[in-house]
C-alpha cells in the first residue's frame, strides 16, 4: 500500500540500498511501521516487512535505547518543533554520528546537525 505522495521516492531509496548504498534504520522505525500495519488491519504484512528489512545486507539496524529517549527530552528545548519520536531519531543519529536522514518531514530542515534528504 504505497503512499501516492511519498511511495515513488521511498521506492527509489530502497532501490539504492538494494544496489549497495549503506544506510541505517532504527528499531523504533520498525516498531512504528509494524504498529501502523496493525492499526490499518494488515497485520499479515508485518512478516513480509521484516523479511524485506532482512533482505538488505547494507541496511544496518540500530537499537533504540532509553538514553536516546532521555536525550530526546533534552533536545526539546532546541527542537520543540519536532515530535518526540523524531527527537529520538535525532538523538540516535547524534549518538551514531549520522549526518543525513531520509525523511519527508521538513521539520528536520531546521536541525543544524543533520541534512534531510528526500527527493
Amino acid at each position: 500500500m504505497a503512499n501516492p505522495d511519498f511511495g515513488p521516492t521511498a521506492k527509489e531509496i530502497l532501490q539504492r540500498i538494494e544496489l549497495g548504498e549503506q544506510a541505517t534504520t532504527s528499531s523504533l522505525v520498525v516498531a512504528e511501521v509494524c504498529a501502523w500495519l496493525e492499526y490499518h488491519g494488515i497485520r499479515d504484512k508485518i512478516n513480509t516487512f521484516i523479511k524485506a528489512l532482512e533482505s538488505y545486507p547494507t541496511l544496518k539496524k540500530c537499537e533504540t535505547t532509553y538514553e536516546d529517549e532521555l536525550k530526546a527530552e533534552e533536545l526539546e528545548s532546541r527542537y520543540a518543533h519536532l515530535e518526540f519520536f523524531d527527537r529520538v531519531y535525532l538523538a540516535q543519529m547524534l549518538r551514531l554520528k549520522l549526518t543525513e536522514i531520509y525523511s519527508n518531514d521538513r521539520g528536520f530542515d531546521k536541525v543544524t546537525e543533520i541534512k534531510r534528504i528526500f527527493m
